[in-house]
């Protein structure tokens, strides 16, 4: 399970004496439990409300792509590593959000991200918006991307280096939200 780490890190992130590469500590203890969603935090900004201090359905968005640019660094795929690839892309193909409860200017919320579907050449992402304090669900979000060529926009299989950085988030809706109130 070491190597499998080690493999993603670049060497100088690797310490000196051969431990865990710096800042893969965390991923590590995830690999070696059952699957976990992953969690960052988001508060609720002015910019995301309407007059009368709820978030607005459109800023939802943005809480998404925050969620989907953090597993994939947590995975060790940052955005940047992967827009340098010049040979694939990963646009959007679905995105459905359905609203549970009101978020509110200043709110903090939890945004618990895990892949519920690896396909061939496709992924399904599920966002759930949780009130961290209240810990209920605000709104619920799938997302498809879909691999495909840069040159021709024609479908092709997900890495194999993608799908092994994903696999620890891979879970059903019913599994990532059993523990949904430990969430912090």
């Amino acid at each position: 399970m070491v190597l499998y780490i080690a493999r993603r890190c670049t060497p100088e992130r690797l310490s000196a004496v051969g431990n865990l590469p710096t800042g893969c500590h965390r991923f590590a203890s995830d690999l070696m439990t059952a699957p976990r969603p992953f969690v960052t935090h988001e508060r609720v900004r002015w910019a995301d409300v309407d007059l009368v201090s709820i978030m607005r359905f459109s800023a939802f968005t943005r809480l998404i792509e925050i969620a989907e640019q953090e597993l994939l660094r947590a995975a060790g795929l940052p955005y940047a590593e992967l827009f340098d690839n010049p040979r694939l892309w990963m646009p959007r193909r679905r995105l459905e959000i359905d609203y549970f409860t009101p978020a509110r200017l200043d709110d903090e919320l939890a945004l618990v991200t895990y892949v519920s579907r690896m396909g061939e050449t496709s992924l399904t992402l599920q966002v759930d918006v949780r009130d961290a304090t209240r810990h209920t669900l605000v709104a619920a979000a799938t997302m498809v991307v879909v691999c495909v060529t840069v040159a021709g926009f024609t479908k092709r299989p997900l890495p194999r280096s993608t799908r092994e950085s994903l696999a620890p988030f891979v879970m059903t809706v019913d599994e990532a939200r059993a523990g949904a109130p430990e969430i912090r």
